[in-house]
């Protein structure tokens, strides 16, 4: 029986078209087998997916890419925005035993978005919002009731409501992974929400997740903070992107702005594409350096530390010294010894605030001639 390898690179979770891939050639014959490393078995057909542009997937790719040259299709986000299925094998039921998997089901029930934020890719893979997609019984097996959603703005769609309350009828417990768009929150969509079981990732809790990336966004927030709190306050994270656009003030308008709604923000790094650097403004630093510092998040989780860690590197690499309050800001938590890399060079360091930019205070810069290693990454 010929062998069909599907490569999952990097993944974070079973990824969707390599077990579509794995139904397709299983119908004609096939036999398929999961690999999760750079050591090719001997097979008839090699396909990788790699979801995420990272380092780490970058290199598993490329040594796959050596030892099998030609013979390896490779496809996902991480690699090719404007490669996707075909539309025979795109149909097909997802093959959860490819991973062995039962704990969720994943899949779409619209593709694409009529936005077109600059930082985000699902226009170009994706092209506009197509509804009606594909229905649950594609790609939900019969018994389950734990569902992973990867639409990009399901409540954008014209069939949101009837989705939202058959997500009800069926009595499934969603995860809304790419968030909700809270520009589409209505009193009639919030009184469906309030019936769904939305989840977090692990079904180990109700939560609801919104985006906010912008800090007319987050007006919007306020704007609509009645409607959140039938949610449950304690029940909505806030994923907020860092390290593209905005500068500081708009980084700390959007971050203060949950904290005084009582919202769970969850901050993520913006992760450039390959042609798309990171696009932080020249001016960033155009706020009191001392008002981050002294910024207390509702949680004190090593994903927050993320963003300080962020601004630190970033004040660094502008002013050519660490600013201590923040170092201490971001290991007030966790890895608490790791301030002692930075404070065993005293030139790295400084608290003098005795020049002052755009309205903050910052030490005089000088050339970067090295860096310390940054212990939160590893």
């Amino acid at each position: 029986m010929k062998l069909v390898a599907l490569y999952d690179i990097f993944g974070k979770m079973p990824n969707l078209a390599l077990m579509k891939l794995s139904t397709y050639y299983k119908n004609k014959g096939y036999k398929t087998t999961l690999c999760w490393d750079a050591q090719p078995p001997d097979a008839s057909l090699h396909y990788a997916s790699c979801v995420f542009h990272h380092p780490r997937a970058n290199h598993a790719l490329a040594m796959l890419r050596s030892r099998l040259g030609e013979d390896l299709v490779t496809g996902g986000s991480g690699v090719d925005v404007g490669r996707t299925l075909a539309p025979e094998i795109d149909t097909c039921f997802p093959d959860y035993s490819l991973y062995e998997w039962s704990r969720y089901a994943l899949g779409f029930l619209s593709r694409g978005c009529n936005l077109r934020c600059p930082f985000c890719l699902v226009p170009e893979k994706e092209g506009r919002l197509e509804e009606n997609y594909a229905t649950f019984d594609d790609f939900v097996p019969d018994g389950q009731r734990n569902v992973i959603l990867l639409d990009a703005n399901l409540l954008a769609t014209g069939n949101a409501y009837a989705l939202l309350e058959e997500m009800i009828r069926r009595d499934y417990r969603v995860n809304f992974s790419q968030t909700l768009d809270i520009r589409y929150l209505t009193a009639e969509a919030t009184a469906l929400l309030e019936q769904v079981k939305s989840v977090n990732s692990r079904f180990t809790k109700p939560m609801y997740y919104f985006s906010c990336n912008s800090a007319a966004q987050a007006s919007l927030f306020r704007e609509k903070q009645d409607l959140l709190r039938r949610l449950g306050r304690d029940k909505i994270t806030v994923i907020v992107m860092f390290g593209f656009d905005k500068t500081l003030s708009e980084e700390y308008a959007i971050l203060s702005t949950l904290q005084e709604l009582h919202l769970i923000p969850f901050l993520q790094e913006y992760m450039p594409l390959p042609g798309c650097p990171p696009q932080p403004p020249d001016n960033y630093f155009d706020l009191d350096i001392d008002r981050i510092a002294q910024m207390r998040f509702r949680t004190n989780g090593r994903n927050n530390e993320k963003f300080l860690s962020f601004v630190s590197q970033r004040y660094f690499e502008t002013f050519g010294q660490y600013y201590l309050p923040l170092l201490e800001a971001r290991y007030r938590y966790n890895s608490k010894r790791a301030i002692l890399r930075y404070l065993s060079d005293p030139s790295l360091v400084t608290r003098r605030k005795d020049r002052h930019f755009g309205g903050q205070a910052h030490p005089p810069r000088r050339e970067v001639s090295r860096q310390p290693r940054h212990a939160a990454d590893g």
